[in-house]
């Protein structure tokens, strides 16, 4: 089986556009959650996501726009939240509501865990390449393990579990506008980053026709 794994769309369905090849020729999606804030395309992100019956978990934007934002929250996050909140339809809505902070799965006999942050703090967690946490997930009884959160592509193969960090579709940290993916064979327990490049200025352009301040260009436009 082929699965696709993505994470942090960011309500940018542009980038989520660029991946559709490789989204398309997949046999299940897997989101590993942030489908909404920072960027504006919240419905047509989700819409899409159903369309395609991704099996979808929680991430820490997605549970602001349930629960609410955190004071400490920056101008940015808070912003992307509060535009989700004035433009999220009800179904889409209740879809986040029904998506789980974590969540185990079997496809093809390989036993599959979905996570945001990490498994013991979903929400919370950043699990860089060089957090020593990572280790402990050695523990869990897993062929693969997939998270998301810190925005930066990560595989280690090496080991069982496996572990997957796709990077991030709308908003990728480590190189400006590409949309990133991670497609897995489940047979062989071999992993393939995907990278595509697409146009961000229509994104920053809606952005900013709904009030976005300039820190809308942080990782999208062109820089040093």
């Amino acid at each position: 089986m082929r699965v696709a794994l993505i994470s942090d769309i960011h309500a940018n369905h542009h980038a989520l556009t660029a991946l559709s090849g490789s989204l398309d020729s997949a046999d299940r999606v897997l989101c590993l959650g942030d489908l909404v804030g920072y960027y504006c395309e919240v419905n047509e992100v989700i819409d899409r996501l159903r369309e395609m019956e991704a099996i979808c978990v929680r991430g820490n934007h997605d549970q602001f726009l349930l629960t609410g934002v955190p004071e400490s929250a920056s101008e940015h996050v808070r912003w992307g939240i509060e535009h989700a909140a004035g433009s999220i339809s009800e179904d889409n809505l209740a879809y986040l509501w029904r998506s789980p902070l974590s969540l185990g799965i079997e496809l093809a006999g390989r036993r599959i865990l979905l996570t945001h942050g990490s498994p013991w703090r979903p929400l919370e967690d950043y699990l860089y390449a060089d957090n020593p946490e990572l280790d402990r997930l050695a523990h869990f009884d897993y062929d693969v393990i997939g998270l998301g959160q810190t925005h930066r592509p990560l595989s280690r193969d090496d080991s069982r579990p496996m572990v997957i960090n796709p990077g991030s579709v709308g908003q990728s940290r480590h190189r400006r506008a590409v949309a990133c993916a991670a497609l897995l064979d489940t047979a062989s327990l071999t992993v393939t980053h995907v990278e595509v490049q697409y146009d961000p200025d229509p994104v920053m352009a809606l952005a900013r026709a709904n009030g976005a301040g300039e820190w809308i260009a942080k990782h999208l436009a062109a820089g040093p």
